[in-house]
Formats: structure tokens, C-alpha cells, sequence
């Protein structure tokens, strides 16, 4: 299970690669508010871990970094269009479902996502990821 530390960086570089943006020590520290050392410090920790890889001056999210950021979008979504559907303001759902994204296995989630009829995007309109893994 991933940490909420963890989960804030792969989905910050998941969103800085949809957006083309380069992802180094020094972007990653702008985007996170971090500073760099911090930001180089925790890209090697993923680098460690097999979620991204060094391809010349940048980093790139390997397939299970990919992998990875999906689930966790997915997790997100779903419990957000939970909470929304119960009457939970978007925002407070959306802040909720950030706490909760990394709480919840993948089969809680699958759970959810079948009671509310495997909904295709969250309330804010967004695409919810197809599920990525077998695991359940």
C-alpha cells in the first residue's frame, strides 16, 4: 500500500507528463512546492521502487508507475462520485477521496464502483480509469 506522500507524487508526475511538461528534480520541486533536493530525494525513492525511470535529463513513469497512477486516480474518482452521490459537497467529496484514496484496497473500490453502476466519470466530469489490474 502506498503512502499519501507517495500517491501525491506519482499522480503529480502523471498529471505533469499529460500536461508534456519535463519532468526533473527542478519541475517536480516547482509543481510540489518542495524544494529541489527534497523533490531529487523522492524521485530517486521512486526510482527505487520501479514507478519511474531516468530517460537522458528527465524521468519518465515506467509501465507500473502508469499503472500505479491510474489506481489511484481510480480510487479517487470513485469514492469522490460516492460521497457525492450521498449528498457530500464536491469539494469536501473531493478532499475526503484524497484522504481515502490510498485507505481503500482495490476490492472496496471495485465494491463501490459496482453499487453505483460503474459510473464513467466522477462529478467533475472527469474520465474514471478502467480498472488496470486483476488483483481483486
Amino acid at each position: 500500500m502506498l503512502t499519501s506522500t507517495t500517491s501525491t507524487y506519482l499522480l503529480k508526475i502523471y498529471e505533469m507528463k499529460e500536461r508534456e511538461k519535463k519532468i526533473t528534480p527542478k519541475t517536480l520541486a516547482e509543481e510540489m512546492g518542495v524544494s529541489r533536493p527534497t523533490a531529487f530525494e523522492f524521485i530517486k525513492k521512486l526510482e527505487n521502487e520501479g514507478y519511474v525511470e531516468k530517460s537522458g535529463r528527465e524521468y519518465l513513469l515506467t509501465s507500473s508507475g502508469v499503472e500505479e497512477s491510474l489506481r489511484i486516480i481510480r480510487h479517487h474518482r470513485v469514492i469522490e462520485t460516492l460521497l457525492y452521490e450521498a449528498g457530500v459537497n464536491l469539494d469536501k467529496a473531493c478532499k475526503i477521496a484524497t484522504q481515502m484514496q490510498c485507505i481503500l484496497d482495490d476490492g472496496s473500490v471495485e465494491s463501490i464502483c459496482k453499487f453505483l453502476g460503474y459510473p464513467k466519470q466522477c462529478p467533475h466530469g472527469r474520465p474514471i480509469p478502467e480498472v488496470v489490474s486483476n488483483e481483486y
